[in-house]
């Protein structure tokens, strides 16, 4: 008895809490299948298991107090096939999306908070539509007036993208007979992305405009340091290297080709200087697919400079205001690009120059495709117009002697 009081008093208390974890967890009652799942939004929801690998959702907490929660198990629990499916069939999108799916995208798909608060945003006309009813025909009239809007047809396909997840979920759980966007194809999105890649010039620009930006901090901070030693106030450390996180961001976006998000995330333990490599993990990368880099000389120079002499551990690049991952550089790159005068240059666009940087100088695109993490050949063929003389010597082969 004691026992059932201490889980009763635990899963109330969960549901009482505000607490933020890092990961999701899960805490069972004392009434056999009922528990309460807590995300690290701080969200609660009570679930009732059914069967072995299926559960069904009774709602949030405080919402749904622990006895109400309970009382609704036990129904659910005397016909599962028929707690679930009547609620979610007559369901509106909204409601659909707040009841069912958003603990599933958010627990479950890498960018699934991102999703689910695009599908609300672009879609907010069809919030308050029954999901049966939504057809795509409407969907279709919506996606137009967003193409004519001048929405890139590439960004539409992702917003229906989202949708289509919705109502995908929606279909298995109500085994509807056909999914409502089923004859809705995707628009045609036109290869037409100019491949900005730094010329030599511009290439020689922006390493010396972050040679310059290291060194006037330098000279700051050996100021700053003079005026402090005349006055007896603790100095401040001296640079030895860089000045902060952007030359060595920049040099590696250069020689490894990453994602600046794939930088924010690198962590010292996807490093090996031994072996003179970067892994970039799966959970980090656009593709979902882990990838290995080999680090050239520059680069692995980079990573020696700036690793800590003891506990290299956890984030590389670590936000000087928050301690933790970057948002953005967006005010320290904006003020390289401009000192290097090409103000019109992306950081993605380092990622292009280095593969184009390969290509060029004959690297075979089924390598370039590995290290950029390409899910298909299809993104890397963008390259291979830069191959020295590969249409010319494609022609020659025709030749005979």
């Amino acid at each position: 008895m004691a026992d059932q009081q201490s889980t009763q008093r635990t899963i109330a208390r969960a549901a009482k809490s505000v607490d933020t974890p890092a990961k999701p967890y899960e805490v069972r009652g004392d009434l056999h299948g009922l528990l309460l799942r807590v995300q690290p939004s701080g969200k609660r929801t009570f679930y009732v298991q059914v069967s072995r690998g299926r559960r069904i959702r009774i709602g949030p907490a405080p919402t749904w107090t622990l006895r109400a929660a309970e009382e609704r198990a036990k129904k659910i629990q005397l016909d599962p096939d028929d707690a679930a499916p009547k609620r979610s069939t007559g369901a509106t999108l909204a409601e659909y999306i707040t009841d069912h799916y958003e603990d599933h995208a958010t627990a479950k798909l890498k960018n699934g908070a991102r999703s689910v608060a695009r599908v609300k945003a672009i879609w907010k006309t069809l919030l308050n539509k029954r999901v049966a009813d939504i057809t795509s025909n409407e969907v279709d009239k919506i996606r137009n007036k967003r193409i004519n809007a001048g929405v890139a047809p590439a960004t539409v396909n992702r917003d229906v993208a989202a949708l289509s997840g919705v109502l995908s979920h929606w279909v298995d759980a109500t085994k509807a007979k056909a999914h409502p966007l089923a004859t809705l194809a995707a628009l045609d999105v036109a290869d037409d992305e100019t491949l900005r890649y730094l010329s030599p010039d511009e290439a020689k620009r922006l390493r010396h405009a972050l040679t310059e930006r290291d060194r006037g901090h330098a000279e700051a901070r050996n100021r700053g340091n003079a005026h402090r030693a005349e006055r007896g106030y603790a100095l401040m450390p001296e640079f030895n290297g860089y000045f902060d996180h952007i030359t060595p961001m920049v040099l590696l976006s250069l020689n490894t080709g990453m994602r600046q998000g794939e930088l924010f995330s690198l962590a010292w333990e996807q490093t090996d200087m031994q072996r003179r490599t970067i892994t970039v993990l799966a959970s980090h990368s656009k593709g979902n697919n882990t990838r290995m880099i080999p680090l050239n000389v520059e680069a692995l120079e980079v990573m020696q400079a700036i690793r800590p002499k003891e506990n290299a551990a956890g984030l590389v690049f670590k936000s000087p205001i928050s301690g933790g991952r970057f948002n953005n550089v967006k005010k320290a790159w904006a003020e390289v690009t401009k000192a290097a005068a090409v103000p019109t240059l992306r950081w993605h666009d380092l990622r292009h120059d280095f593969a184009s940087q390969l290509v060029m100088r004959g690297v075979p695109l089924f390598t370039v495709q590995k290290l950029m993490g390409h899910a298909n050949s299809k993104m890397t063929q963008r390259y291979a117009k830069l191959a020295p003389g590969a249409l010319a010597d494609a022609v020659a082969l025709l030749g005979g002697a």
